[in-house]
């Protein structure tokens, strides 16, 4: 009698290839910047209807970044994890995430004071900051969601896992991380805090570069939104006027890039290693 043979398994279906291995850098970047149009039109649009930053910010961060990217994953175009960089980073490497954010907050701040200087802060858009402050217990809910959750995660996809991966793909990790830092300034209309916000830009391009994850992207931006909301709710309203340094300010300003420059260099290093395969 012939020996039973054991059934050849089935055939299973590869997994889509993404993105990054079927679409061309037009079309990435033609995603990019509709998922940046579509935000931003949203957050029109709810304004127009409801009034303030915040509920605006997280609709326009859900509905147009947010949302259009799951129905491509749901779809099979998107693979989230590849195309994105959706990973979670080591333990060791979200703390130093943690602490390079943190770190990079006096430096960027001082930076955005700078560009006052340069360019008065529109009273208009003071006013509006101010009265869009969390009131109650339920507004700070929401304003924690926009402010620290959401629109931080919607922003790093597009300028980190999309434009900046797009970017150094094309000319390498320093020029993506200088061009994006640029375009992150720019594209959030505030000239007055321009300076603030590429510095802020090329700390989360740091980050991407050296870890390449979405996540240690989203963690860092949101401690850097975290201490400014607090620091927004523990001190006087603002009248958009650029505070003098201090002696302990400088101090606390010095001591902040000392703590960034160490951390910077210790997290490319780490990213190297990873690269190298050690």
């Amino acid at each position: 009698m012939a020996p039973m043979r054991t059934p050849a398994p089935a055939p299973t279906a590869a997994p889509a290839p993404g993105i990054w291995t079927t679409w061309s850098s037009w079309r990435i970047l033609g995603l990019a910047v509709a998922l940046l149009a579509a935000d931003y039109a949203v957050q029109l649009l709810v304004h127009a209807m409801e009034g303030g930053l915040t509920v605006p910010a997280l609709a326009g961060a859900l509905l147009g970044v947010v949302a259009p990217l799951v129905l491509l994953a749901l779809d099979g175009t998107l693979r989230p994890r590849t195309d994105l960089g959706l990973h979670a980073p080591a333990a060791r490497t979200s703390l130093l995430v943690l602490g390079f954010a943190a770190a990079g907050t006096m430096p960027t701040s001082l930076l955005a004071g700078w560009s006052s200087h340069l360019h008065p802060v529109d009273p208009e858009w003071v006013r509006l900051v101010n009265e869009s402050l969390p009131d109650s217990t339920g507004a700070l809910v929401v304003t924690v969601l926009a402010v620290v959750v959401v629109a931080p995660l919607a922003e790093e996809i597009i300028f980190r896992a999309l434009l900046q991966r797009l970017c150094a793909r094309l000319w390498g990790g320093l020029p993506a991380a200088v061009i994006t830092a640029i375009v992150f300034g720019l594209v959030h209309g505030e000239p007055w805090y321009v300076f603030g916000l590429v510095g802020v830009g090329l700390v989360l391009a740091l980050v991407w570069e050296a870890t390449g994850s979405l996540l240690a992207c989203w963690l860092a931006h949101a401690v850097h939104n975290g201490i400014v909301l607090t620091l927004q709710l523990t001190t006087p309203a603002d009248t958009g006027e650029a505070r003098p340094l201090d002696l302990d300010g400088g101090l606390l300003v010095g001591g902040s890039l000392v703590v960034l420059v160490v951390l910077g260099r210790t997290l490319l290093a780490g990213g190297r290693r990873r690269a190298d395969g050690g």
